[in-house]
């Protein structure tokens, strides 16, 4: 799907040859000259980047950010700015700026990687940045700097050390790459675009946004006048800044840790967003209570066992446990008892199968476990060693409960399967493995409860 952007610039000539800029390069262009108009783009045209151009006086520049904050939230923008109005746009919530005399190459290269950014979750979310004298507050974080040489990186250190609330490393690329690869990975990597070599520090570069240990984090190269050719390249390369080689003079080093501090947060926001992700699918697969797989898991992944089995021609055994008179538990003790007791149960069964199956809770008493590659003597051999173990050893109650202990114990039926030749769906043969193993511990509890019963064979067809 082709990429919406939007250019918010007042003057008719400025917009229009940078709508034929971006429409060369097949984006799909809109644009704005008033805050009305900006305001209609953002909400009907629902713009995935922002170009704000040189000449776009309609707001203040806090204004502007404000507004596509709450109309189209972390959306990046892209400032075209120059001399003071660079800082200015930086620290207001530019995700990037670039001078309005900037080459094409230049330009499409900056937008390919804001987009980017983008849509892998990492664009910042807008909001108004910190005064430059307010640097104190700006996201902590580990750096790595590899330069050309020494006294580069420990002047690029001098002058961001102030700025930048963070730890700084000098280090040589084998050092870098390999602490990477034990991953001991930093959080922003500046690396000079030439080290040892002319553009090993872009092989560098691809080399870490390829390793577990240092892909997720933000990429900052330093070019030298002479090699402007490779800006364009290291933003394609996975950078998210380039920055003069020499950080002084034209309020380089002002830019350069405010451009930083925004890829640091933006890491960190991007790292929150993913811990969040992880949180989220690990609630979604795990009984709250028992800290088990839930049946929203479980019946997927004993499908997937299935069809392995399937695909292998070999055999997997599906248990189904009820804890016995489990109603009783929650009568004459409540139900923290009966909580304890299904958090008590749950571990130890889980402890028992271990890595050599699944292990779930399907929901009140009943638990599920399932084994991949099993024998009939195998699978029985561990129905009874779960049966032993909760028969064995009875339960401490909470204090809320009067404390004490309660004993209980568990009817299991297992069921082995081999995937009959009449069958080809791997949900279908899941769903009558966990049948047969259903019936067959309906039928322990009908034979007196506290017992592992295999279901029987099913016929070969």
């Amino acid at each position: 799907m082709t990429a919406r952007i939007l250019i918010a610039e007042s003057s008719a000539t400025s917009r229009i040859t940078l709508k034929v800029r971006l429409s060369g390069a097949c984006y799909d262009v809109l644009s704005a000259a008033t805050t009305e108009e900006l305001v209609s783009q953002l909400r009907s045209g629902r713009p995935d980047l922002v170009l704000l151009g040189p000449g776009f006086a309609d707001l203040p520049l806090a204004d502007f950010f404000q507004l596509v904050a709450v109309e189209r939230p972390r959306t990046p923008v892209l400032a075209l700015a120059d001399g003071q109005r660079r800082i200015e746009a930086l620290e207001a919530g530019a995700s990037a700026v670039l001078d309005p005399r900037v080459e094409e190459q230049m330009l499409l290269a900056r937008v390919r990687g804001l987009l980017r950014d983008s849509e892998t979750g990492d664009a910042p979310d807008f909001a108004m940045a910190e005064a430059a004298s307010e640097f104190a507050h700006a996201p902590s974080g580990n750096v790595v700097l590899v330069a050309d040489q020494p006294g580069r990186a420990q002047r690029w250190r001098h002058i961001l050390q102030p700025r930048l609330n963070c730890r700084f490393a000098i280090s040589s690329p084998d050092e870098t790459l390999s602490a990477a690869s034990l991953g001991d990975g930093a959080d922003l990597y500046i690396i000079a675009a030439d080290i040892d070599r002319k553009g090993d520090g872009l092989r560098l570069l691809s080399e870490l946004r390829s390793r577990n240990g240092s892909k997720e984090a933000g990429f900052a190269v330093l070019v030298a006048p002479e090699r402007e050719d490779l800006c364009a390249i290291a933003l394609d390369l996975g950078a998210s800044e380039v920055l003069p080689l020499d950080p002084v003079g034209d309020n380089n080093a002002e830019i350069a840790a405010l451009a930083l501090r925004n890829q640091l947060d933006r890491k960190r926001r991007a790292d929150s967003r993913r811990e969040e992700m992880k949180r989220n699918m690990a609630w979604a697969m795990t009984d709250p209570l028992t800290g088990l797989y839930n049946r929203r898991y479980a019946q997927p992944h004993l499908a997937e066992i299935a069809q392995c089995a399937m695909r292998q021609h070999s055999a997997f055994a599906v248990m189904a446990l009820d804890l016995d008179r489990f109603k009783t538990i929650n009568d004459n003790f409540g139900h923290a008892a009966g909580d304890a007791v299904l958090c008590d149960i749950a571990r130890r069964v889980e402890g028992i199968v271990a890595n050599r199956g699944l292990t779930a809770r399907l929901g009140g008493e009943e638990f599920l476990v399932v084994l991949p590659d099993t024998t009939e003597a195998e699978a029985f051999r561990l129905a009874e060693e779960i049966r032993r173990a909760v028969e064995i050893h009875p339960t401490p109650l909470p204090r809320i409960s009067g404390g004490g202990q309660v004993q209980a114990t568990v009817s299991i039926g297992v069921a082995l399967e081999q995937a009959p030749f009449c069958i080809s769906r791997p949900e279908m043969l899941a769903e009558i493995a966990l049948e047969r193993a259903d019936r067959a511990m309906i039928a322990a509890k009908s034979l007196g409860r506290n017992r592992v019963l295999m279901a029987p064979m099913q016929p070969v067809h």
